[in-house]
């Protein structure tokens, strides 16, 4: 009897102290995002699961800041990136009914698809060789409606270079998921939203989440959920703004017409994102041996392992995942995603059986490294200062509303003294630049310009906008020095300044073109695909006879070195030969 009572009372106090462990970590929680809140750095939901079990909830701020309405839990919110998990789940799916094998080329599902190479599997992993976006090809259908059957045909059309032979290198791309949405749709016959209705969303009980089919979201909730139940999306409308402003997302206005699924669209909440988490624990949805494919870093041609060395936790890239390269601690297979006006993470633990998701609808960066803080929080760990704010914008906004001198003076003050709460970013240092550009305040985005070849010496991006600028100004002899550094820094052989002149072809910026894509073919005289890109703009610029020699020098190459792409130069040939007639 004593030696039961004493088991008893020594349970009560390991009981009793595990309770104080949790409501240390949940005090540690609150306030860690009662600060983010307080630096006005965070805007959304919140939910850390153990085991099955809410262990941390809560809303934070606003659905519509402009109209004080309450952040509620479980809002929907568009999961941005966070929908590829969900299209890697469906194509597993259909290789293990035996519908389709990941290891098959692409053409024997999409039978017009353009390139003959590229493995089902290496869209799953992000080593196709497509670029990421449409980029200057969406701008080349702008008066289009752009879904998923677009892709192709544009595809077919334009026939943009692989950025690397498929299998060599890891690049993501937003195309190759909505490319993999298009091969569930031939191989289930179904929709795209019907199929992750049917074999995800039910089965996982997640009944607040669904696929739109158009920009029109409301059109589609299931049953239930209504419109308030959508949060409303917040953002700086531009870099140079001072003050985030809603995004008309029930409307959704965007910049273009385009609504495409398999790279992004799914719409959910934190809940339902546990409950996808606890379907794949349970193997519900997909087998414990492919979801174990899906988290298993893949295997480059040359043996390299695919990886994103830049993302907030070094990861690996599986299929459809990343895994963290920390093998300290328990794997952490996650996602994040970003859509107009909301940030998403997905961050799960499956040997620990943990999962924390956090939604944000003001657009923050960093909402990656909340999660994560999260998580060491959850197992007593630290972590990288989450606490970020766009440097860059501060910049943006200095510049618009006084000038430009003072407003750089100002980011490098902060970037000495106080770099710990903001972030740098390349690319928005770049946005910047094009949005004074395109508000003819040419002076300010050089100046912005020639601070960032500074701060970023190794930017091929940088020092091509940079020339860009030089181009405007009627400095053609400083762009080509700029354009060369560029293309000697970007690492990407021919394919760089090809891109740059595809772009500004695109872009109906036909001089610019030409002048780019003149250079590349003095940078690679024996290229015949820069000769035939060369001589693309020479006919669109009305200079038929030169686009003819330009061609001919392309065939010439191609026939010389056994070039695949000489049928393909000799009937472009043709083509301006029929011209000239």
């Amino acid at each position: 009897m004593k030696i039961t009572s004493i088991l008893l009372l020594v349970l009560l106090l390991l009981s009793s102290d595990k309770l104080l462990s949790q409501d240390r970590i949940i005090q540690s929680m609150d306030s860690l995002f009662n600060l983010f809140t307080a630096k006005n750095c965070f805007n959304g939901d919140v939910l850390v699961a153990v085991n099955s079990k809410t262990f941390y909830q809560k809303s934070f701020g606003y659905r519509d800041h402009e109209l004080k309405d309450l952040m509620q839990h479980n809002l929907i919110f568009n999961l941005g990136s966070v929908s590829k998990p969900f299209t890697s789940v469906a194509i597993l799916q259909l290789h293990q009914r035996g519908l389709l094998d990941i290891n098959d080329h692409v053409l024997k599902y999409l039978p017009e698809f353009p390139y003959d190479n590229i493995s089902i599997k290496h869209l799953l992993s992000h080593t196709s060789g497509l670029k990421q976006n449409f980029g200057q090809i969406e701008t080349l259908e702008a008066d289009a409606i752009i879904s998923n059957d677009s892709i192709i045909p544009i595809l077919s059309v334009h026939k943009p270079p692989l950025f690397s032979k498929p299998g060599t290198e890891w690049i993501y791309s937003n195309i190759g998921y909505e490319l993999l949405a298009l091969v569930v749709e031939r191989v289930s016959k179904m929709k795209f939203s019907d199929y992750m209705e049917k074999y995800i969303f039910e089965p996982a009980e997640m009944q607040r989440t669904f696929i739109p089919s158009s920009q029109k979201i409301t059109t589609f909730l299931p049953e239930g959920v209504r419109e308030k139940d959508l949060l409303v999306p917040h953002e700086y409308k531009t870099i140079a703004d001072c003050e985030v402003s809603p995004v008309d997302t029930l409307n959704f206005v965007q910049q273009r017409n385009a609504f495409l699924v398999g790279s992004e669209n799914v719409y959910s909440c934190v809940e339902d994102l546990s409950k996808f988490d606890l379907a794949l624990r349970k193997n519900t949805i997909l087998s414990k041996e492919l979801q174990q494919l899906a988290y298993t870093p893949f295997i480059l041609e040359q043996g390299d392992t695919a990886k994103d060395l830049y993302a907030p936790i070094p990861s690996y890239f599986g299929l459809g995942w990343f895994i963290a390269i920390d093998t300290t601690r328990p794997r952490i297979i996650w996602h994040k995603g970003r859509s107009r006006g909301s940030r998403s993470v997905f961050l799960r633990v499956p040997e620990k059986k943990q999962v924390v998701t956090i939604t944000d609808n003001f657009d923050y960066a960093a909402v990656d490294l909340k999660g994560i803080s999260l998580l060491r929080t959850l197992n007593g760990e630290s972590y990288r200062n989450p606490v970020l704010i766009s440097l860059v914008q501060k910049l943006g906004c200095e510049t618009t509303s006084g000038d430009v001198k003072t407003a750089l003076d100002n980011f490098e003050y902060r970037k000495n003294t106080e770099r710990q709460h903001y972030y740098i970013s390349e690319e928005e240092m770049i946005g910047l630049s094009q949005l004074l550009i395109s508000t003819h305040k040419i002076n300010e985005a050089k100046a912005i310009l020639s601070y960032s070849k500074s701060l970023f010496q190794n930017s091929s991006p940088v020092y091509s906008e940079y020339a860009r600028i030089m181009l405007l100004e009627n400095l053609n002899d400083s762009a080509a020095v700029y354009y060369r550094e560029a293309e000697a820094l970007s690492g990407e052989g021919e394919h760089f300044l090809n891109g740059v002149g595809y772009y500004f072809f695109s872009s109906d910026n036909y001089t610019f073109a030409e002048f780019v894509l003149k250079l590349n073919t003095e940078l690679y005289p024996n290229s015949g695909n820069v000769f035939d890109s060369y001589a693309l703009v020479l006919d669109k610029n009305g200079k038929l006879p030169e686009a003819i020699r330009a061609q001919e020098k392309a065939v010439k190459i191609a026939a010389e070195s056994n070039d695949t792409l000489l049928e393909t130069f000799k009937s472009n040939l043709q083509i301006l030969q029929q011209k000239e007639k």
